[in-house]
């Protein structure tokens, strides 16, 4: 997950946004915009798929059925 445009408190925001959506694993915190720049961001909320290399794989689910069946396609052999 990388959190972005978080002006107070960023970490805890993180934090509490994983808590409450039971979200595991590394978070970013994009204090100084770099990678919404990199990639283009022009608004939130937003989901970006990144491989364990460092790839985006997939860009744009907002709603919960969207992030599953892109995630599920992923994880599917063969895509």
């Amino acid at each position: 997950m990388v959190n972005v445009w978080e002006h107070v408190n960023a970490r805890d925001e993180a934090l509490h946004f994983c808590k409450i959506h039971n979200i595991q694993g590394p978070v970013l915190l994009d204090a100084q915009g770099e990678y919404v720049t990199q990639l283009g961001l022009r608004g939130v909320p937003i989901n970006i798929v990144v491989n364990k290399k460092g790839i985006v794989q997939a860009v744009g689910m907002t709603t919960p059925d969207e992030v599953r069946a892109t995630l599920t396609k992923l994880l599917l052999p063969f895509g």
